[in-house]
């Protein structure tokens, strides 16, 4: 940190010694205006000394504001000036923590696992049923591509759909092409 000219010289009025690595004659002069003005408090005893003082942390208080603020930040902290505050804020984050960990040790507790264990898979309807079995099949045949392929999965999807309706709804269906693949898969699980 770099000290200006007046404040090396009242720190080495106070009796620090900043003013040694960097001493040139500007500073030598500020020193030298300095000292009369610092000598005669001395001098009358520890008074002056402390009124010197003062006036040097006053100086350097107005040119380094938030140092100051700092150190007595921290002066009043190692004075417990703080700690009713600390002991209040502790207590609301310690009561808040609590209560966001509250549910996850009631989840945690073995009769609310195996509760949540216990959750009914959902029945797959016969027309669901009906649906897959017809894709399935016309995946199989030559219809709607390559064996083992859909080349146009939206259309099939549409055929399946309307050949499996028609079927549930007791309609005549065609027995050739792929409608009559999709109708032989389909009428074995919607009869």
């Amino acid at each position: 940190m770099a000290f200006s000219a007046l404040e090396k010289a009242l720190a080495v009025a106070v009796g620090i010694d900043l003013a040694v690595p960097g001493t040139n004659r500007k500073v030598a002069l500020a020193i030298a205006k300095q000292i009369p003005r610092v000598s005669p408090p001395v001098a009358r005893g520890a008074l002056g000394v402390g009124r010197a003082a003062l006036g040097a942390g006053a100086t350097l208080a107005r040119r380094n504001p938030v140092a100051a603020t700092g150190l007595g930040a921290l002066a009043l902290q190692q004075a417990g000036a703080f700690d009713p505050v600390e002991d209040a804020i502790s207590r609301l984050v310690d009561e808040r923590v609590a209560a966001i960990q509250a549910p996850f040790a009631v989840a945690s507790q073995p009769m609310v696992q195996q509760a949540a264990g216990r959750v009914a898979k959902r029945k797959v309807s016969k027309y669901s049923k009906a649906i897959k079995s017809g894709i399935a099949a016309v995946k199989k045949s030559k219809f709607g591509g390559k064996p083992g392929k859909i080349t146009n999965a939206k259309s099939v999807f549409s055929t399946v759909s309307k050949v499996t309706s028609a079927i549930n709804k007791g309609k005549k269906v065609s027995a050739k092409g792929i409608r009559g693949t999709i109708g032989r898969a389909v009428r074995g699980i919607l009869k």
